[in-house]
This record gives C-alpha cells, structure tokens and sequence, in this order.
C-alpha cells in the first residue's frame, strides 16, 4: 500500500532531522587521498618505493574510517548492495598493500585497487548522502511487540523492542526500510527509515505495506 507523508503525522508518528555526516565523512577521506597522491607519485618517478605501500595502508586506513563515519547515521546502511561493495573493496585493498610489504603482490596493481576503491565507496556514500532523510518516530513502549500483522511482505527479525533492527523491507539492491528501536531522552521510541528514497514522489510510489493503525492500536492496548 502506498504511503503519503501526512498519513504518519496523523498516526502519532514525527519527522526526525537528521544530522549531515557527509563533512564528518569527507574530511579524512580527503586527508587519505593525499597518501594515494603521493604513492602514484612515487611510483611514476620510481623515488623511495619502499614507503609506498605504508602510505597505500595509512591513505586508505583513513578513507576507511571517514566512510564508516559518513554510515553511522543511519541503521542498515550496510545492507545498501553498493556501500557493501565499497567498504569490501577498502578493506581488500588493505589486504592488497599488506601484500605488497610481503612482494606478493605488485604496487601498480595495488594503486589501482586502492584507486577503484575510493570510487567504489564513493559510490556507496551517495546512497546516504543524496537520500531523502525520510525518518519518522513515535513514542513505544518497552514491553509493546511489533504488530506483525500490520506489516505486509516484511522480514521480521524480533516482535520485542530493540535498539537494533525489528523489521524491514528491501524495494531493490540500494533501497529499503527498516524499523529499529532507540531511546529519546530515555523513552522507547521506534523509527521507520526508509534508504535510497530521493525525494516525495518516491516516496509515495513504494509500496511500504504496512497499516499504521496498527501501531496505534498496539500502543492504545498497551496503555489500557
């Protein structure tokens, strides 16, 4: 079923502003090219060779942690098929410079994974950084379960409140929703998060499957 903005305000539910972390991201992802820059450098004048792979380690050591900074945002960001491939590429390239100390691997091949790899989680940042901000939450409560029947073709991963993920749904590859629970000045509270939405026409295009009153009945009952 499909889904219009206003439909969770009236069920209780509130837009939640999120916070940008595209800076916090950026920020030692640029100080981690810098020793890229200067491996291709060296490679491509044949000087201090042997420092290359420890800046290779050390440059994308930092990219590495500048696009888990930029995910932290946001719950299931690792299930986008594309962040998943970037930080994979990362990490292998790691392994690749690890290679390189030991000469089982050449440095040329090494550079241009280490190249790709930056690409690649580029890539996988922008499912997070050019998405909607489509959040909404409402107050739950700690002992109320999750109205499995108001939830139509969802993974259901617990019915009890958790500050991990309780449900979700998978639209393709780099867009999904998922519910999640977490604490507002100490008060449950559950958030439905839809990734990979860019704006309200697609929005209200995904077919969400799910029937709010069902979340105010189980509140309603609860507070009986």
């Amino acid at each position: 079923m499909t889904m219009e903005l206003r439909d969770f305000t009236k069920h209780g539910w509130r837009r939640v502003k999120l916070e940008s972390r595209a800076a916090i991201a950026l920020f030692p992802m640029a100080w981690g090219l810098l020793p890229l820059a200067f491996g291709w450098l060296m490679w491509f004048t044949s000087a201090s060779e042997d420092l290359i792979p420890f800046l290779g380690i050390a440059g994308m050591l930092l990219i590495l942690l500048g696009g888990l900074a930029g995910l932290s945002s946001r719950m299931g960001a690792l299930g986008a098929s594309r962040v998943g491939i970037g930080l994979f590429c990362v990490c292998f390239s790691i392994v690749g410079w690890a290679l390189v100390t030991q000469e089982s691997m050449p440095t040329f091949v090494a550079l241009l994974l280490s190249s790709f790899s930056v690409v690649a989680l580029v890539k996988g940042l922008d499912v997070v950084f050019k998405d909607g901000g489509y959040v909404f939450e409402r107050t739950w409560g700690a002992k109320v379960r999750l109205p499995v029947d108001s939830l139509l073709g969802w993974e259901i991963k617990t019915t009890r409140f958790s500050q991990q993920a309780m449900a979700s749904k998978r639209f393709n590859s780099n867009q999904f929703v998922t519910i999640y629970g977490r604490l507002v000045d100490g008060e449950p509270t559950i958030c439905f998060d839809v990734l990979g939405c860019k704006d309200k026409a697609e929005f209200q295009s995904l077919n969400f499957g799910i029937d709010l009153e069902g979340f105010k009945e189980a509140m309603s009952d609860a507070e009986e």
